[in-house]
């Protein structure tokens, strides 16, 4: 069944993609264990995709990332990039263990990442979480996609912050947050990094951009017995956060309180 889950998630040659989501139904329909199981769909994934001997699916050509967000930095407390727990998911947990992840160097938006451009992620040295040396960056250039098995966007679609970044809209502003940071050397150091956070009495709400990116051809959805899977297309999408934030004010991004 996880191969031909797989299979549905239609994966191309050179794609770059943020893969996220609910898995609990998924998981549920197979027998075993569960993290055993999500372990078996990245080996699958990674033979299939990843693997420079399997050319004929763009083995060697894939890069994928998987959330692995971490808020406790912004509490003060201290952040270890080999051992701080994502806290979106056990999928990312999964694969912060695995041999074949590394992990970016934000302390609260990080990614566990895989295949060809691994090296180049993990170099990055945003300070911002949605800055342009980010990873939501590099995604987006590289004509990136976003994968959602199982969620809303508003629960999931987290690019839109970087969207809004971009454009500096008003009802977000820049903060720091200090802390400890222990790096892959072992190395402690009492670091400042960035995020672009809501303004007071400010809510993301997105719930819109579902029907808009669906009719303007920015995602697609597909089933696999009866899982829900979204493909949203980074650069069609950004066009059209951005044209909301100029032309309606980004009514279809946010509400106040």
């Amino acid at each position: 069944m996880l191969e031909q889950f797989i299979k549905k998630l239609g994966i191309a040659k050179e794609d770059c993609i943020i893969l996220t989501g609910n898995f609990m139904r998924l998981l549920q329909k197979l027998n075993g264990n569960p993290r055993e199981n999500l372990n078996l769909l990245f080996d699958i994934f990674s033979q299939k995709y990843l693997s420079v001997f399997d050319l004929e699916n763009g083995g060697g050509d894939i890069t994928l990332a998987i959330q692995t967000f971490n808020w406790d930095f912004c509490k003060s407390l201290p952040y270890d990039i080999l051992y701080s727990k994502s806290q979106t998911g056990a999928l990312g947990n999964i694969a912060l263990k695995r041999s074949d992840f590394k992990r970016t160097k934000h302390p609260i938006y990080s990614f566990a990442v895989a295949g060809k451009f691994q090296n180049e992620l993990i170099a990055l040295e945003n300070k911002g979480a949605f800055d342009f040396n980010s990873p939501f960056d590099f995604m987006f250039k590289k004509n990136g996609k976003m994968i959602i098995v199982d969620l809303p966007l508003q629960d999931s679609f987290t690019f839109v912050h970087y969207v809004e970044q971009y454009f500096n809209v008003d009802y977000r502003h820049n903060k720091s947050f200090k802390s400890y940071y222990i790096n892959e050397e072992r190395d402690k150091k009492l670091t400042i990094y960035d995020m672009f956070v809501r303004n007071e009495k400010i809510l993301t709400d997105i719930h819109a951009l579902e029907n808009i990116f669906l009719e303007k051809y920015a995602m697609k959805i597909d089933f696999f017995d009866n899982i829900c899977i979204k493909t949203i297309n980074l650069q069609k999408a950004f066009e059209i956060i951005a044209a909301d934030i100029k032309d309606n004010k980004g009514r279809n991004l946010y509400k106040r309180l």
